[in-house]
């Protein structure tokens, strides 16, 4: 048997998860009323300013040289640049709340600048500024999205019943809410910019939960039928289930973390932009809520509620042995009459 009596230590990690939920809640709000939203939209759900650059008759290089040095101060928070037969674009995007006015004074240096050197009558390099709202495709990608993963949980919930037992569908479903509710909380409490692949990682906690909830029940049920873990307490062989795979979910995990990990590294190098990095950055809270979720939580409650249906199922059976001993009673009764 294990030393690390996980499913004895589900207060605790109770408190954990309640606590990140918790903090996860309270930043959202304060940051509802204080900083333009519960969580930190990126540019696909969210109002923003931008200022493009058009160059024709310079480099990348000295068109970005003047951009940086007449934005400096203003804070972009994405960056984009590509080049085709005439030039190229640039473009940075800034938040809503951006003051128009400097941004405007930072349009008009970068085409004096830029310009300075070309001829009457030669193309220019242009710079100007827009505004992007919201769009209605947002909202309808979250609530698609929305519908695809309840549809999701239902076919789990449904195939853990067939598979596995009641019991274990319901710990299953619990398990996706809860990693799916902490990866939404760490997204609110470190502010990071969200974009449209938030759906995608939403998509990935859950499916991933899925496939490691099954996992671990594949081997607790393989457990319960050896002869060996007979005269076991079933919490025991639950915590030695979920050990036993422990090991393997850490590594798949891991080397999840790794390539995103790498993968950041190539994008920040590619786009010479920290920014980059905030999407696979996401991508490891997605991956953290999983693996704490599935190594401890999932264990530890299915635990709890295997406890819960074992009593039920043992006070049924005593309720149906009183009533057969009531009825052998009374035929005894009628027998002596």
């Amino acid at each position: 048997m294990t030393k690390f009596k996980v499913c004895a230590k589900i207060h605790l990690f109770i408190i954990i998860s309640s606590l990140v939920i918790a903090i996860g809640l309270a930043v959202g709000t304060v940051c509802h009323f204080c900083a333009n939203g519960f969580f930190n939209y990126g540019g696909e759900f969210s109002s923003y300013k931008s200022v493009k650059v058009q160059y024709v008759t310079c480099t990348e290089k000295t068109a970005l040289s003047v951009c940086d040095e007449a934005l400096s101060g203003l804070n972009s928070y994405e960056f984009s640049s590509s080049e085709n037969r005439y030039g190229g674009e640039i473009v940075y995007k800034f938040t809503s709340s951006t003051d128009s006015v400097k941004l405007q004074e930072a349009v008009e240096i970068i085409n004096e600048k830029l310009n300075a050197q070309v001829n009457e009558g030669d193309l220019k390099n242009a710079a100007s500024l827009h505004e992007g709202t919201v769009s209605e495709g947002g909202a309808r990608a979250i609530t698609f999205a929305s519908v695809a993963l309840a549809s999701a949980a239902a076919f789990q919930f449904l195939y853990f019943i067939f598979r596995y037992k009641l019991r274990a569908a319901f710990s299953a479903l619990l398990a996706s809410v809860h990693n799916l509710g902490i990866f939404v909380a760490l997204a609110a409490i470190t502010r990071l910019p969200l974009g449209a692949e938030t759906i995608a990682f939403g998509a990935v906690v859950v499916l991933l939960t899925m496939i490691l909830s099954a996992v671990i029940f594949d081997r607790t049920k393989k457990n319960f039928a050896n002869e060996k873990y007979a005269k076991y307490e079933r919490a025991e062989v639950i915590d030695t289930s979920a050990a036993e795979v422990r090991v393997i979910t850490f590594i798949a995990v891991c080397s999840l973390m790794a390539a995103a990990v790498i993968f950041g590294v190539f994008a920040a190098i590619a786009h010479m932009w920290a920014g980059a990095l905030a999407p696979y950055a996401l991508a490891l809270l997605a991956l953290i809520s999983v693996g704490y979720g599935i190594m401890f939580f999932t264990p530890a409650v299915h635990s709890a509620i295997d406890g819960v249906c074992e009593r039920v199922k043992a006070s049924m059976k005593a309720g149906k042995k009183g009533k057969s001993a009531n009825i052998e009673k009374s035929a005894d009764s009628a027998k002596d009459e």
